[in-house]
């Protein structure tokens, strides 16, 4: 059957859930796999280890953190090193930077799913080098643990709860040295005890609704990702575009931690053609308008900031864009492109949100196909082939000028 972005949608969320490394996991890869193949594209699929989610990530963090503040009567000097330890792979993780801690067990197997095609063999007078332009167009196809945090009536907290905890860890840790430092005081040991209970309740708060209800279904967050990626690679090679090369990029573990893109950019960086490299990420397009993200981070701002972006805005500008994508932000979480920002390569990010800067029912048991609004996805489809053609036109410029 041919590729139809309904059909694609319809064959993902038929599943129950798609999260990394289950059996669920494989059923989807195995849908993805036949649609590509379908498409004439060469496939790829490459493991890694992984936790299943970001939930027991967040539980070592916590009993690292509390074990030290406990034990620090009897351990002294080692309880403080082992705590500040912890807060600093805690601010690691949570600021979107790789993290040791998801090294730690238990791990599983997850997989990301490489599809290419080849470039277009290109002639030149001479000994001129042709303009290869190799173009990535991502989306993670895991689904996401339910979590009570991210009501639609409580999203929007989460960043300020987050940022607030972070510097209560500091607080602990600079408590603790306070009190190895002899600054007697009958309120810290009561400060440290308190500081505990309300880690351990915000990581309980954070994971009961996944153990309650498992993983979301995920139509918007983020089969609509998928279809929207597939739909771009299609009309990026209808124009026949000499000298591009596309990969789709379908990761996972995207939900544990942006883990999938971390391993496929950390194995792959080094073959890509320098200065010529660009990727375009598309991430829950259901349920709002086209987005274009600007800034994320939790206390670290990130900025997207690089000459794929530039030519972004300016199309945000030009009919019939003007006031259709606009420009945003988002501090909730993190996208899988931070680890592109962070490579300084040429990346953007397209999603959707409502009027009020959210997506809605993202890690609820409301992400399903019924309730998700598919309208986005041709309009980003649109802008970021616009984009990627004004960027390949600069190579060709450049190249006539050789």
């Amino acid at each position: 059957m041919p590729f139809t972005v309904e059909t694609m949608m319809r064959d993902l969320c038929r599943l129950p859930h798609r999260g990394a490394a289950t059996m669920l996991e494989k059923s989807a890869l195995d849908i993805l796999s036949a649609t590509l193949k379908d498409l004439q594209v060469e496939v790829t699929v490459e493991s890694f280890q992984t936790p299943r989610t970001y939930v027991t990530t967040l539980y070592w963090l916590v009993f690292g953190i509390a074990s030290g503040l406990l034990g620090f009567p009897w351990l002294g000097w080692g309880a403080v090193i082992w705590t500040w330890w912890w807060i600093g792979l805690t601010w690691l993780y949570f600021n979107w930077r790789f993290s040791p801690v998801t090294k730690l067990p238990p791990l599983s197997t997850a997989h990301n799913l490489i599809g290419r095609w080849r470039e277009k063999e290109r002639g030149y007078a001479g000994d001129r080098e042709k303009p290869v332009l190799k173009v990535i167009l991502m989306a993670h196809y895991d689904t996401a643990p339910i979590s009570l945090i991210y009501r639609n009536n409580r999203i929007q907290s989460f960043h300020v709860s987050l940022i607030i905890t972070l510097f209560l860890m500091l607080a602990a840790g600079l408590l603790m040295l306070a009190e190895q430092l002899g600054i007697d005081s009958t309120w810290l040991p009561w400060i440290r005890y308190g500081l505990v209970a309300f880690f351990v309740l915000q990581a309980l708060l954070a994971t009961l609704g996944y153990w309650l209800y498992g993983y979301s279904n995920g139509a918007s967050d983020n089969a609509t990702g998928v279809v929207a990626a597939i739909a771009t690679a299609q009309r990026l090679r209808q124009l026949n575009l000499p000298g591009v090369e596309i990969d789709l990029v379908f990761t996972s573990a995207k939900e544990a931690g942006n883990i999938g893109s971390r391993v496929y950019l950390q194995k792959h960086v080094a073959d890509w053609p320098p200065g010529r490299t660009v990727a375009v990420n598309f991430d829950t397009l259901g349920n709002g308008s086209p987005r274009l993200i600007k800034h994320t981070g939790t206390v670290e701002e990130i900025e997207y900031s690089n000459p794929l972006m530039d030519r972004a805005e300016r199309l945000l500008e030009e009919t019939p864009f003007r006031g259709v994508v606009q420009p945003a932000r988002w501090h909730t979480a993190e996208f899988d492109s931070v680890w592109f920002v962070r490579k300084q390569i040429p990346v953007m990010t397209l999603t959707a949100m409502d009027a009020r800067g959210r997506m809605p029912n993202i890690h609820r048991p409301d992400d399903q196909l019924l309730v998700t609004d598919l309208s986005s996805i041709p309009i980003a489809v649109d802008f970021a082939i616009q984009t990627l053609v004004r960027y390949y036109q600069a190579f060709e410029l450049t190249a006539e000028r050789i």
